[in-house]
């Protein structure tokens, strides 16, 4: 099977990467292993399409006794479709390192290899228990490197917070699974019940990683595009997944109006703030609530080549921003040329997104629409600042491995639009399109005349000074921290009366009230 030839190589890689670690071998050693494996399962997976569908072997289960389930893993064209951009991203984030990093990192390739790894056979889950075991292991990756890049207590102590949500999150995700077996239905995704559904939404929303929206990093803006984009797209995308997959029809209308009102306001809000930040490494988060909105928003009209294709849109257009940190004007060109494919304009990526079963109240269409042309915006006003570097001044391999990186998720976007998945070679919404066309030029021009009114970077240069919502998370995140705290002593207190010179008198009084209210019953 091909899909597990892409898997072998991606693990292969990592075996290879470890023994030249302990072998203490030089690093340039380590970055060539990494970029070729991440290459070679790159151009390993348009083979999957000669087995789609295809349900992969799972060896024996040793934990029947206490799940009825056992981890399925089976690819198909939506896990094909955000497999290849993910490992697309993999590739890019190694081969554009060097461009970034003053000092070679092996830690940071492992991790965006074994990101890759993981986040394939996240997208492969074909149930629910499947899906929570990967959804934990990057979450795993995610704090384990963040423990590693931070120096801070406080550092430390957010990412404590934001690792809770996400466990949050996949906890929604295991309770959807006991009301599917309740129900006496399987817990596959795409047999989850109504009921189940509002809970495997919640999942998705806690563990798209933008709670806390600024999350601990050094103040090496190397790192923060690099492994740091490569987890939250990451994170993202194996979320998002599970809208493609998730029966959206048999939701009642009126909490489907409820939801995609309150999927609205989120739009606009990450689309303004997304187009108003100073830099796109600050305003990632908002790039991944907006498009993440726009994600939701086509799976709760029963579209889910739409869903999927706005969330590879997320991974690829995003890692292509993020990683662009070496500007030459060719190359600034080429990727604003690449926004066509984000127009929704015929045989793109994005041609199905504004497709639909269910019709949307006309109070709809010009909130998620101003969204969209602010996402574009945003995105050509990020894209046309100045770099960090300039590519003329890298080294020589440097000027060939960076744009190779870059093309990698240009061919996939490409690639994606023309073959490959149900959504592939659609003609989408034609006056959708046009419009796109027509309001993104003359937006674009008005941010020229009208910047004054946005904050300039000195304004957003601290937390600080952020928005009134961002601080209200921040508040929230402080008040369940001081909360667990106070347990935790509260507990400690407990525990150092029980383990003290009167531990036994007070076990002994214990015991007492307990019989004498047992007693009592």
């Amino acid at each position: 099977m091909f899909v597990i030839l892409s898997l072998s190589i991606l693990l292969l890689t990592l075996l290879v990467m470890a023994v030249l670690r302990l072998t203490r071998r030089p690093a340039a050693f380590s970055w060539l292993a990494a970029a070729l494996g991440a290459l070679l399962s790159w151009a390993s997976t348009p083979l999957w399409q000669i087995d789609l569908p295809t349900r992969l072997p799972v060896s024996s289960w040793p934990f029947s006794t206490l799940f009825h389930t056992t981890p399925a893993l089976q690819a198909d064209s939506f896990s094909w479709l955000y497999a290849i951009s993910l490992v697309a991203l993999a590739s890019a984030v190694v081969l554009t390192s060097p461009a970034r990093l003053a000092v070679l990192s092996p830690i940071s390739w492992f991790g965006a290899v074994a990101l890759g790894l993981v986040g394939l056979l996240a997208v492969m889950a074909d149930n629910i228990l499947t899906l929570s075991l990967m959804w934990m292991a990057i979450d795993l990756l995610e704090y384990l490197n963040t423990l590693r890049m931070t120096r801070s207590s406080s550092n430390s102590e957010r990412a404590v917070i934001s690792l809770a949500f996400r466990a949050a999150g996949t906890g929604f995700a295991l309770w959807a699974a006991v009301i599917s077996a309740r129900t006496g239905l399987p817990t596959s995704l795409q047999q989850t019940p109504p009921e189940a559904w509002l809970f495997l939404l919640l999942a998705v929303g806690l563990r798209l990683g933008v709670i806390p929206l600024h999350l601990p990093y050094r103040q090496d803006l190397a790192l923060r595009r690099g492994i740091g984009s490569s987890l939250r797209l990451t994170a993202a995308a194996t979320s998002l997944v599970v809208l493609a997959r998730l029966p959206a029809g048999d939701v009642d209308e009126t909490i489907r109006i409820f939801l995609l009102a309150l999927v609205a306001l989120a739009a606009i809000y990450a689309a303004w703030k997304w187009f108003s930040s100073s830099d796109e490494i600050s305003a990632r988060p908002y790039w991944i609530i907006g498009m993440s909105a726009l994600s939701l928003a086509a799976a709760l009209r029963g579209n889910p080549q739409g869903s999927a294709a706005w969330g590879v849109s997320l991974v690829l257009f995003g890692g292509l921003l993020f990683l662009y940190s070496s500007r030459q004007i060719w190359l600034t060109r080429l990727l604003a040329g690449f926004l066509l494919c984000l127009l929704s304009l015929p045989f793109t990526l994005t041609a199905s997104g504004w497709l639909g079963n269910f019709p949307w109240p006309a109070l709809f269409w010009p909130l998620f629409l101003t969204a969209h042309v602010m996402l574009i915006a945003g995105y050509i006003r990020h894209l046309s600042r100045s770099g960090d570097t300039p590519l003329s001044e890298l080294p020589r391999w440097s000027q060939v491995s960076y744009p190779l990186g870059l093309a990698t998720l240009m061919i996939t976007v490409l690639l994606t639009g023309l073959w490959g998945w149900p959504g592939s070679l659609q003609i989408g919404n034609w006056s959708v399109a046009l419009l796109m066309v027509g309001l993104t030029i003359p937006i674009g021009i008005a941010y020229w005349k009208l910047n004054r009114f946005l904050p300039t970077p000195e304004e957003q240069s601290t937390l600080a000074q952020v928005s009134h919502f961002v601080r209200f998370q921040e508040f929230l995140a402080r008040l369940l921290w001081a909360i667990y705290r106070l347990f935790r002593r509260l507990v400690e207190y407990v525990s150092s009366l029980l383990e003290g010179d009167g531990g036994l008198l007070w076990t002994l009084l214990l015991l007492l009230i307990l019989i004498t209210a047992l007693r009592g019953l």
